[in-house]
């Protein structure tokens, strides 16, 4: 049937690809066969199929919008009603947010007089206690007691037991919008105070996008407004309007009186949530993940995102914990045509497909399998199935694509065969909770629905593709992109030093330099990323919950007494921290050597530390008294090395087993991920907000105009303002400041008409210049797949709109603090912390990745050695620029001071209190920022040091006594 002589991989260096056993599904797959699956599913969401449906998709993305722009009216109508439930942000939390079919929408209100932070500096902080471990209360869940004034603020949503009661806030809600759908106002979003309600499509935002901005002053935000002379709110007359109260949130269907969107019905959820800044004590992730893995970083910032406590589920006085900004930081890490985000799109078009199977049998078998169940073993597959950087990139290939797909469906099969999928970051709540009317036998249906799709998938992969040209270039595509991946681990792994060495002694005897052999083996890269790692890690411990919240953190110390601490136990604390995780990573191992070694070294492991940090006190060279070494994270780094590699070397019996294997995969990761580190530093860089904040100060105090303000700014290359130049010639735009509470402030800004016919070439920007225009012609669309990564290098994505997307859309989606927020993620088409070309023009190697290319089709690959030509080209002006600007002589008279004098210098304004030289030096003792590595340790050693009493001086660290259970005698 098939053709043996046409081969998948012709490159004998590459790893080939392997037939594919599914022990729940009881099906075999074999090379072909994936190969046609992936042509398949590649095929189905090609959108180019779609060409000829612009129309109503057309139409359910306006329908969309409209009931968007309903549902902020009837917002801001219950907020005016009742301030208590009024809401400054829409939090949209759909997690497919491509999906221009999808007739759903998914919000988050989010009471802000409740939530942390405050939106506002001079707001009254709530005064409540979150109780995560409370009998009553499932996994997952959490109860509020309120205090003080806030209790009787709300008294009337308090049981008898002094907890708030979701299920009246909820009930309380309903009654408010349903008020609100009976008036008449607001009519406008300008009758709305945008200073504590959300009336304009600027302030619609994705929840980790909204973590950031409550993160920056109010005075700083600038929001794009509505547009028109006189915006106007839907009016609630023209539509059929349902609003229920359910367990599981809001519902509101939304029908269109209107005949051109009369066949459309939209479904809306809401769920009334407070925020929290703080994340859940009972989860355990990121602290399961080790450090040495490929995504350890990514991780630990999306653990930095906060929490909600939402009103959902049965229980009157519990709310559901929810972290959906650490879903959408993991999501967006990877591109909308990576595979990772393929592969969760296939599934949800399985998961139409059985629901659309279910309706035609009988009798009608009950929906179990949901989407969020499907993104959850994604999640799992992508923490679990990783080994190093390079093998996480190859095996989540292109090539790949079917493989993966198959496995998480047969994996679904297995969870609902045992009626339990854990929640990935709850561990013991379960997905599959029965609501009641369910059976043991509706699982196994549901169960057996995933296998009949399956083997339907397997009697359509047995056609033959042979000769079909999409196919050929879906297989040469896929050679090509893995060739590029091999060509980029023969490039690193040839500079990389002798793995021998990595995991075993390092000599730390016979040497006079001994305390510097250990970190050798590690570049400047490497130790860098390691500190932005236990960075991270550290931030984490500092952000648990604590059971009573907002009584606040107060130190043990005063700031003179933190200040004049030795680092000691700051590096001790890190050192237990990653021992800890180091045993608990190998005890967890299903396989170990020998389960006797595994007894003895759970027995002795707390003696063995304890005697470590007995050597650690006494090492006299290191820690002396102040010094300032130790406040340079990479010599921090480095110290830590050396011990967790002296604790290797000295305890072979206990320490040795568990530390080989980590340091080995911490060693790997590390070299690997810190070829892209001036990525990851370029994404977390703050700039442009800066930069923008400074521009709002200035419109709002009334120094410059918003006009004024963007024309220097783009005199000066900032970002957002060439993307706000670009909505204005698009169309007249409305920019809405925000002082303070009750101070909002909305100005028009828009070009003259001749600018507009001379396509603003006399404006003075440079946004369009001759070069840009020539690479933007250059990513024009190829003869690739379109899920490919040379291909995504093709396409053209600087484009702001389309004609199919409403204005409402554009609008939200392009605004100031959405697009700059929107940087931090990597959306990445590989698995790995960067992007290959980038890293490659870094090293001065697009030699390898025009090898690389040589196998595509000549047409493609000509567009792509423009690209390369173009980096070059830019590459030699930069350089030749800096060369002729540093023969200039450095005279007044060819820079005049006039010229040097600018209206504002974002960098300058935002950058804080300045310290004089002269102050600097008088200053003996180091100053300790929260910042660096030591100043974070602190921080969070201190915090859990919050309610321990000292029995000694020298007993200053909580996790030796709940993790590794010392007592000093």
């Amino acid at each position: 049937m098939f053709s043996r002589k046409e081969k998948v991989q012709k490159s004998s260096k590459c790893r080939k690809m392997e037939q594919l056993i599914l022990p729940n599904a009881k099906l075999k797959f074999c090379v072909d066969q994936l190969q046609n699956l992936n042509f398949l599913f590649n095929n189905r969401l090609d959108p180019s199929e779609a060409a000829e449906g612009l129309s109503p998709e057309k139409s359910i993305l306006l329908a969309k919008s409209v009931t968007e722009r309903l549902v902020q009216r009837l917002l801001c109508g219950a907020a005016q009603i009742d301030p208590r439930f009024s809401s400054k942000y829409l939090i949209n939390t759909r997690i497919d947010q491509n999906d221009y079919t999808a007739t759903h929408l998914e919000y988050v209100i989010r009471l802000d007089n409740l939530s942390t932070p405050t939106i506002y500096e001079d707001y009254e902080r709530s005064t409540f206690e979150v109780l995560e471990t409370d009998k009553d209360c499932p996994a997952g869940y959490a109860r509020i007691r309120l205090n003080g004034s806030t209790f009787k603020q709300f008294e009337e949503f308090i049981n008898s037991f002094g907890f708030l009661r979701r299920d009246r806030i909820q009930a309380r809600l309903v009654e408010l919008l349903a008020q609100a759908a009976g008036s008449d106002k607001p009519t406008s979003p300008l009758h709305v105070d945008e200073s504590t309600m959300c009336g304009i499509p600027g302030k619609i935002m994705d929840p980790a996008t909204l973590y950031h901005v409550l993160s920056i002053p109010a005075s700083q935000h600038v929001y794009y407004g509505p547009g028109g002379n006189v915006p106007r709110f839907p009016d609630t007359r023209d539509f059929r309007l349902a609003i229920v109260d359910e367990p599981n949130g809001i519902k509101l269907k939304v029908e269109f009186l209107s005949p051109a969107l009369a066949d459309i019905s939209i479904k809306v959820t809401i769920l009334v949530a407070i925020g929290i800044d703080s994340w859940p004590a009972t989860s355990d992730f990121p602290s399961r993940i080790p450090l040495g893995h490929s995504d350890c970083l990514l991780y630990y910032e999306a653990a930095l995102t906060g929490m909600y406590l939402v009103g959902y589920g049965v229980h009157s006085s519990a709310w559901q914990i929810r972290l959906p900004a650490a879903e959408f930081t993991l999501l967006n890490h990877y591109g909308a045509n990576s595979v990772v985000r393929t592969i969760l799109d296939v599934l949800y078009q399985i998961l139409k497909d059985i629901n659309s199977y279910r309706k035609m049998r009988k009798p009608i078998s009950y929906k179990i399998l949901n989407r969020y169940m499907l993104f959850t073993l994604l999640l799992e597959e992508l923490e679990e199935n990783s080994t190093t950087p390079f093998y996480d990139m190859a095996l989540w290939s292109p090539m790949y694509l079917s493989t993966l797909v198959l496995k998480l469906l047969d994996k679904a099969i297995n969870r609902l065969s045992s009626e339990f999928q854990p929640n990935y970051f709850f561990k013991k709540a379960n997905l599959l909770v029965n609501p009641g009317h369910l059976c043991d036998e509706d699982f196994t249906i549901e169960a057996n629905n995933i296998k009949g799709y399956m083997v339907k998938l397997f009697d359509e992969s047995l056609m033959s593709n042979i000769g079909n040209d999409g196919f050929s270039t879906l297989i040469n595509s896929q050679e090509s992109e893995m060739n590029l991946l091999y060509k980029w681990k023969g490039l690193v792994e040839n500079m990389a030093p002798p793995s021998g060495t990595r995991g075993r002694r390092l000599c730390f005897a016979g040497s006079k330099n001994r305390r510097e052999i250990v970190h050798t083996q590690y570049t400047a890269r490497q130790l860098e990323y390691i500190g932005l790692v236990l960075h991270s890690m550290l931030k984490v411990k500092q952000h648990i919950l604590h059971p009573h919240y907002n009584t606040g953190f107060k130190s043990l110390y005063s700031p003179e007494e933190e200040l004049e601490m030795q680092p000691l136990e700051d590096v001790i604390y890190i050192l237990v921290s990653l021992l800890d995780q180091a045993k608990e990573q190998y005890l967890s191992l299903p396989n170990t050597d020998n389960k006797k070694i595994s007894a003895k070294i759970k027995s002795r492991y707390s003696d063995c530390l304890a005697k470590l940090i007995e050597v650690i006190r006494k090492d006299r060279e290191v820690f002396s008294k102040n010094s300032p070494d130790l406040y340079d994270d990479i010599t921090l780094v480095k110290v830590i090395l050396k011990w967790l590699y002296k604790a290797m070397d000295q305890s072979k019996k206990y320490f040795a087993p568990i530390l080989r294997p980590y340091l080995n995969t911490v060693f790997t990761a590390s070299y690997h991920v810190s070829y892209h580190i001036e990525f990851i530093k370029e994404r977390a860089k703050t700039d442009e907000i800066e930069s923008m904040g400074a521009f709002c100060l200035l419109v709002n105090t009334g120094t410059i105009t918003p006009a004024q303000g963007l024309i220097d700014s783009i005199n000066k290359n900032w970002l957002w303002a060439r993307d706000m130049l670009r909505m204005v010639e698009q169309n007249t735009l409305r920019l809405v400041f925000i002082q303070t509470r009750g101070k909002v402030y909305r100005h028009i800004l828009s070009l003259p008409s001749y600018s507009k016919d001379n396509d603003f070439e006399t404006t003075g920007s440079k946004t369009w210049n001759d070069k840009a225009r020539k690479i933007r012609s250059i990513k024009r669309k190829s003869t690739l797949p379109g899920r490919n990564y040379f291909s995504s290098l093709l396409h053209d994505e600087a484009t702001i709109s389309n004609r199919n997307t409403p204005q409402h859309e554009t609008l939200k989606s392009n605004s100031p603090l959405t697009i700059i927020l929107r940087k931090k993620y990597r959306m990445g088409q590989h698995r790995c912390a960067g992007d290959l070309l980038r890293a490659m023009t870094t090293m001065q190697k697009l030699s390898v990745f025009q090898e690389a290319t040589s196998t595509l089709p000549k047409e493609d690959q000509s567009k792509l050695l423009d690209i390369i030509d173009n980096i070059h080209t830019a590459k030699a002006k930069r350089s030749l620029t800096k060369k002729w600007s540093s023969t200039l002589p450095h005279s007044s008279k060819i820079c005049p001071s006039r010229e040097l004098v600018q209206k504002y210098t974002p960098k300058e304004e935002s950058a804080g209190i300045r310290i004089s030289p002269e102050q600097t030096r008088k200053n003996k003792k180091p100053i300790l920022r929260m910042e660096s590595l030591l100043g974070t340790s602190r921080a969070a050693r201190l915090k859990e040091d919050n309610n321990v009493f000292l029995l000694q001086d020298n007993f200053r660290i909580q996790c030796l006594v709940n993790k590794s259970e010392l007592l000093y005698n």
